[in-house]
């Protein structure tokens, strides 16, 4: 099984990554062309370069963007055996998460504030934009929204179920108590 799991920053798709490579047992291969995530935060090289062959048993998650590599994605998508495309239904919410990230951290609770600057307004709707075109634009692929994956658990369950992707009740209660409950976020009011 090979997944590729497709994000804008701040959707959440890190956590979605993390608990469906750990619920099915998958490689995981985390953003490789995000060169400042790997220089800044790993301190390594990522584990994939363009034109490695992509390994069976993998999620390969990427976040689109301006400094990504978003040619890849279009060249090798139809080589997994799954393509999810998790969008952040309320862009507000994406963007006070976005200003935040830049000022706290990516991985750090804060309480929010709700100053949003026109860079981050910019950022995020080419983001958004490039996201939408490629899903329709593309063949098999499914589209997931934030609030349906990390609002309730029946929502949750019957979202990814219904984007193909296979877990027995146990898996999903390990990945909704690890990582997508709301008691996860970073977001703390």
């Amino acid at each position: 099984m090979k997944i590729l799991l497709l994000g804008h920053g701040r959707c959440g798709s890190t956590s979605l990554h993390l608990g469906l490579s750990d619920v099915m047992n998958l490689n995981k291969i985390i953003e490789p062309f995000n060169q400042p995530l790997w220089d800044n935060y790993y301190k390594t090289t990522p584990p994939y370069k363009e034109g490695d062959p992509i390994d069976d048993n993998t999620i390969f998650k990427c976040i689109n963007g301006p400094n990504f590599n978003n040619e890849w994605i279009i060249e090798n998508y139809q080589k997994f055996d799954k393509v999810i495309i998790l969008i952040r239904g309320n862009i507000r919410e994406t963007l006070i998460s976005h200003c935040n990230a830049l000022e706290y951290g990516y991985l750090n609770q804060y309480t929010d504030t709700n100053s949003i600057t026109a860079d981050s307004i910019s950022y995020v709707s080419e983001n958004y934009n490039w996201l939408f075109n490629f899903y329709l634009n593309s063949e098999s692929t499914h589209l997931i929204w934030y609030e349906d994956v990390y609002s309730n658990y029946d929502i949750s369950k019957r979202t990814l179920l219904n984007a193909g992707v296979e877990l027995s009740n146990q898996q999903f209660n390990i990945l909704w108590k690890k990582y997508l409950s709301p008691t996860h976020r970073l977001r703390q009011n």
